[in-house]
């Protein structure tokens, strides 16, 4: 039972965070096999509800799905630590501001909850505030930036 709320908390969540692109989407859970599967439609005009699977996305569409399901299937388990090395790789640039707001949005709802994310791109678009700390690592093959909520 326990799992079925979960499952449904989660399935919810990543619909409501695809929505920020226009996105449609489902996540199949079956516990028994222990199988998770995705399903998801970058186009919103199209009629089927069917989506496509993940193996037919482009990398911008691929990563933000991911991004969706794993704030999603965060929320619903509440787990107190959240980490994320190079998230943002095969990002455009709309994809990826548009999921780095959705990561900043969820750490700041969630009280209690470190936000740990490790990036080489730039985050000179990235809103600072008291709760928003960035540092910068002297990795000069990498050059890779940590936000830390």
């Amino acid at each position: 039972m326990f799992r079925k709320y979960i499952a449904s908390r989660a399935r919810i969540m990543f619909r409501y965070l695809l929505e920020e692109r226009n996105f449609r989407g489902t996540v199949h859970m079956d516990h028994d096999k222990k199988l998770l599967d995705i399903a998801v439609e970058p186009d919103v005009t199209k009629r089927s509800n069917a989506g496509r699977q993940t193996q037919t996305l482009s990398g911008g569409e691929k990563s933000f799905s991911t991004i969706c399901l794993l704030l999603a299937i965060w929320e619903a388990m509440g787990s107190p630590i959240r980490c994320l090395d190079e998230f943002d790789v095969f990002m455009d640039s709309v994809n990826r501001s548009t999921s780095m707001s959705m990561m900043i949005q969820a750490a700041r709802r969630s009280v209690g909850r470190q936000f740990i994310l490790i990036t080489p791109q730039s985050m000179a678009n990235v809103q600072m505030g008291p709760d928003v700390s960035v540092h910068k690592m002297s990795d000069p093959e990498r050059g890779q930036t940590t936000i830390q909520f």
